[in-house]
């Protein structure tokens, strides 16, 4: 739905033609595509440079010596590499943080990670759906280099001077009304919308009722 979404979906095709489109454009639509092994050395490429803010994924991967040190190098690619500062999303499977050196490098992520939310083993649009948290860009653009934006939404406390948003959730949550694959969606959204239009305390057992339903 952004204006010049086909435009900017072309643009990112063409410099990369090893993207893989899934599926076929109509009038209504772009098909989702990746683009996979973006040279990490190439600061200059487009998928490092603009947010495509369409059905477009890149993905590139770093060196390491073990997990904790591709950690650090994952940030410091995503604060010094990457244009914009709205959102970083980072998975990591439980086992793993079992290791000392991992749980340390994952509390570094969180901490050093220059942007506006940081969400950990949950889908980043959590990060604005709470309403709660802040959303916006990481403190420090200016009009003339504005990348993700100056100031914040949501934020319904009124907290002063936010710096980070910081979400964390369960690595394999349940239930999970939020992903394509519940079966009772179509259920839960319509009784969902009904209470965001009109908000009753007895509408809240049924929506929890529904929601965990396998």
């Amino acid at each position: 739905y952004y204006p010049g979404a086909a435009a900017t979906y072309h643009r990112f095709v063409t410099a990369h033609p090893e993207a893989r489109p899934y599926g076929a454009a109509n009038s209504d639509h772009l098909p989702w595509a990746i683009i996979p092994d973006v040279d990490p050395n190439n600061a200059a490429d487009i998928c490092f440079r603009q947010e495509p803010f369409c059905s477009l994924l890149a993905e590139t991967a770093l060196a390491a010596d073990n997990p904790a040190d591709y950690i650090d190098r994952a940030v410091a690619f995503a604060n010094d590499s990457l244009w914009g500062t709205l959102i970083a999303a980072i998975v990591i499977h439980p086992k793993s943080l079992k290791d000392p050196a991992v749980a340390a490098a994952l509390d570094r992520a969180v901490a050093n990670l220059r942007y506006g939310s940081v969400v950990v083993n949950l889908a980043p649009g959590f990060a604005y759906f709470f309403m709660v948290t802040p959303w916006g860009g990481f403190p420090g653009h200016t009009p003339d280099d504005i990348q993700s934006g100056i100031g914040v939404v949501n934020n319904v406390l009124m907290l002063a001077r936010p710096q980070k948003s910081v979400i964390r959730g369960p690595f394999k949550p349940w239930p999970d009304p939020f992903v394509v694959t519940f079966r009772h969606g179509a259920e839960f959204f319509k009784d969902f919308a009904n209470f965001q239009a009109c908000p009753s305390l007895w509408q809240v057992p049924g929506l929890f009722w529904k929601a965990a339903q396998p």
